[in-house]
């Protein structure tokens, strides 16, 4: 039709033998912002890689504009009219704004570049995405929220056609969202065909028009946003029922306390924080951006060296050394799996064996051993990877986020502080991943969750402990009837009695 500004019909792809995307297919209409929806491993990122020239397709055709549009590299895609926002952004931290938008096609005036034409130029696109900054300002001064404005700027400065935005609010506030999602919007009315991935099915059905949703690397079905539910995006999307319920926890000793936090104080991003963590216990940390979670645990673990206050495991007093705190048995999940978590250029295996070196060298490094122990775990928490040998970074940011605990498992640690276990993960590995957590409380562990996903939390959660600005607003029990507003409502107290 006249409209569709992309067509990919029948795209097929293999990797070392096996089909990772079958027939797929996907429409985007001009002006249209266009949902893709999958669990990881789906294919959603193999589909926008052939999209942008990243890979090659096997069979297929994929036409732009009214134009088939052949085999060819980035840069020319570029050229033609699409481009794709990653997670990971493509920037020159010690470049300028404008140096980033005309980075690659820079204006050039008697053999040199014309930095005054580019900062005009640059200024007008900036307008465009309301981004408030000055053009010469470097892109490591910037935050996460405006690098992805600079994005969307060097986007439109190469007249863009479809622009493909993958996770685009994992780590932005609400408040930037907001804002994100009115830029998007002007956008829509330029004509821009945009693709949306995300896995956060509430600001989906705000932002979406229609959504495709894939499985196993194929085409399931194409949905008008306005006309469907979470329930059945779901559905479509894992192919069973996904439960939200708060699950009961037998395995939780209320009368053994595990680790007992007292007056911990970190600068001023930790202040008087006090709770305790029972045997068998999944307690939850809600909050908003900022509420000083994060901070907390790394300040228990000894990654942050506390101001005041004790910690307290089995009994004694723990220190500071990050080490030894590990090596007694507390481990720390990083939000930020792929600079905290992993090492992506390392195999799935060493990454595994990384922390639990002294249970796989006597004296030397068992390399039998590491890729047995590896090919368990694959097998037990359902990693999707062709061999233990495959490098992490090829791997889908559910399957990293296993690596992540596969690597912590082996260590037989008592308590796992799980800090936004399911960021960026699909709905299908989340329920796989909340098994896990499940297994290792039935084993005696007890574990700490942070999220600032309140159904996450309210389904996980034995108690619940609500920080704002450092400090907690109060701890409560999760008998199945504590409500979302409840929690929001906690989270937001201090700033209720200011305003009161």
């Amino acid at each position: 039709m006249q409209d569709n500004i992309l067509e990919m019909r029948d795209i097929t792809k293999s990797f070392f033998g096996v089909k990772v995307l079958k027939n797929a297919q996907l429409t985007v209409k001009k002006g249209q912002v266009h949902i893709l929806l999958g669990e990881n491993g789906a294919g959603k990122s193999t589909l926008i890689k052939i999209l942008s020239g990243a890979y090659g397709r096997e069979e297929g055709t994929v036409i732009l504009d009214g134009n088939e549009m052949p085999p060819m590299p980035p840069g020319e895609v570029i050229k033609a009219g699409v481009s794709v926002i990653y997670q990971e952004f493509n920037l020159v931290p010690e470049m300028s704004v404008y140096e980033n938008i005309f980075l690659g096609k820079e204006i050039v005036k008697g053999g040199r570049v014309d930095h005054k034409k580019e900062i005009e130029e640059a200024k007008k696109c900036m307008d465009r995405v309301g981004l408030d900054c000055s053009p010469k300002t470097l892109i490591s001064e910037l935050s996460v929220a405006k690098k992805q404005l600079v994005e969307i700027a060097k986007a439109i400065s190469n007249d863009v056609k479809i622009l493909v935005l993958d996770e685009p609010t994992a780590a932005i506030t609400d408040k930037e969202t907001e804002m994100l999602f009115d830029i998007i919007r002007e956008l829509k009315k330029q004509g821009i065909g945009i693709i949306y991935i995300s896995h956060r099915l509430s600001e989906l059905l705000e932002i979406g028009d229609v959504c495709t949703v894939m499985r196993d690397g194929e085409y399931i079905d194409t949905v008008n946003i306005k006309d469907t539910t979470e329930d059945e995006l779901t559905r479509l999307m894992v192919g069973r029922q996904v439960s939200f319920e708060k699950l009961e926890n037998p395995h939780l000793k209320k009368d053994e306390i595990v680790l007992s936090v007292k007056n911990l104080n970190y600068k001023n991003l930790v202040r008087n924080v006090s709770f305790d963590l029972h045997k068998g216990e999944i307690l939850g940390f809600a909050g908003l951006v900022g509420a000083g979670r994060t901070e907390t645990a790394k300040t228990i673990i000894g990654d942050y060296k506390k101001d005041s206050g004790t910690v307290i495991y089995k009994g004694k007093e723990i220190g500071t050394n990050l080490s030894e705190n590990i090596k007694n048995g507390i481990v720390y999940l990083s939000e930020d799996r792929k600079d905290e978590g992993l090492i992506l250029m390392h195999s799935v295996a060493e990454n595994i064996a990384l922390p639990n070196l002294p249970k796989l060298c006597k004296p030397f490094l068992n390399r039998r051993k590491e890729r047995s122990v590896s090919k368990d775990y694959i097998k037990s928490l359902k990693i999707k990877t062709f061999s233990e040998l495959t490098d992490a970074k090829n791997l889908s940011g559910g399957n990293q986020q296993k690596v992540v605990i596969a690597k912590w498992l082996y260590s037989d640690a008592d308590i796992y502080i799980f800090d936004e276990p399911t960021r960026g993960i699909d709905v299908g590995a989340r329920d796989e991943i909340y098994n896990i957590m499940y297994d290792l409380i039935a084993k005696g562990a007890s574990i700490i969750m942070i999220s600032s996903d309140l159904v996450e939390v309210l389904k996980m959660s034995d108690r619940v402990v609500v920080m704002r600005e450092g400090r907690i607003n109060g701890i409560v029990e999760n008998d199945g009837m504590l409500t979302q507003e409840e929690t929001m409502k906690m989270e937001l107290a201090e700033e209720e009695k200011h305003e009161g």
